[in-house]
């Protein structure tokens, strides 16, 4: 399969040099992806609850979404503290999210629970270091069976029980340990996410169910890349990611992925600080190219797009990650309603 999609993509970057680098005009073909998932973002204790969640939840199902991935988030204050903390303004509050998933049901979606930590000092979670080892996993693994309990109960399919923890992954037996006690208590599909810098490192994806990648790996080295030149970016991440696939024989999931409405946004997607204008079709353009990238190489499970924001912030005047009123929505529509 890989051997063919290279082909193809080298044939559509050559037509690129000579002047047709847009040429892609057609939606992208995912039916190479089972999962189609768009991740619910909110930082408030009852927002999922909200009236705006439901218009929410009903926009991602129109556009042919099968998964809703709700997001929870505990907090720390330090990279270096050994507890975390359930904040009463700004972690979802339990009935919240089983309102948000039930309304997912209704709208024929699945439910995955993705568990996160966010630092008050605005650090990047992966480089969260406990002082005491055993604190920390004592006071997280007591949140996170918490939440596998509640994501049983609401009939989730998967809980993504860690997110791009990378500064704890050195300590693997702590964390066969946790995800067994999550079994206890949930019988879905058990999966860790790791930063697309990070999966390789990972000791224990031999106790998870899928290997997670939240990806955002540069996949053009120039802003206003067209579509062929943004695919023929992301083959060498397609074959890296099918060798860590054959390395640990499970399913490759996405388990975040996204790209701001900006120029030069697919040089560094992980970046939501820049300044950068508004450009909602190269926005558009890193969609159809990761749908085809993604679906063509036949074994990576789907995506889960970031993000569709309960607040309801989107539309052209918004440079962050959401797809909500720009190009990049139709994209994901053209490719999982067609």
């Amino acid at each position: 399969m890989l051997h063919i999609v290279k082909a193809i993509v080298t044939g559509l970057l050559l037509l690129a040099i000579a002047g047709c680098n847009e040429l892609p005009t057609a939606p992208a073909d995912a039916t190479g992806m089972a999962v189609r998932g768009v991740t619910l973002a909110d930082w408030t204790a009852n927002g999922y609850a909200s009236a705006a969640a439901a218009a929410a939840i009903d926009d991602i199902a129109r556009l042919g979404a099968n998964r809703l991935v709700i997001v929870v988030t505990a907090y720390q204050e330090r990279t270096t503290d050994s507890a975390v903390r359930v904040d009463p303004r700004k972690t979802p509050d339990a009935s919240a999210v089983r309102r948000a998933a039930s309304i997912a049901a209704a709208a024929g979606m699945e439910v995955a629970i993705k568990l996160h930590v966010d630092l008050d000092d605005g650090e990047w979670r992966g480089n969260i270091r406990p002082i005491d080892v055993t604190a920390w996993f004592d006071s997280y693994g007591s949140w996170v069976r918490g939440w596998a309990l509640e994501a049983s109960g609401m009939g989730a399919v998967q809980l993504v029980a860690g997110t791009e923890l990378a500064g704890t992954i050195e300590h693997g037996d702590r964390w066969r340990d946790l995800i067994a006690s999550v079994r206890t208590r949930f019988g879905g599909e058990v999966v860790y996410a790791a930063s697309w810098d990070e999966a390789w490192m990972v000791p224990f994806w031999d106790a998870v169910d899928r290997v997670g990648v939240d990806f955002y790996a540069p996949v053009t080295g120039r802003a206003e890349a067209g579509r062929v030149e943004i695919l023929a970016g992301w083959q060498p991440w397609i074959e890296r990611l099918n060798r860590l696939r054959g390395q640990t024989d499970k399913a490759i999931l996405l388990t975040e992925i996204g790209y701001r409405s900006v120029d030069g946004a697919g040089m560094r997607p992980w970046d939501f600080s820049g300044d950068a204008g508004y450009d909602g079709g190269e926005q558009a353009d890193l969609y159809w190219a990761a749908l085809e990238a993604a679906s063509g190489a036949g074994w990576i499970e789907g995506v889960y797009w970031w993000n569709w924001l309960v607040n309801g912030e989107g539309g052209p005047l918004d440079r962050d990650y959401t797809p909500k009123g720009k190009p990049a929505a139709g994209e994901l529509a053209g490719a999982w309603n067609g």
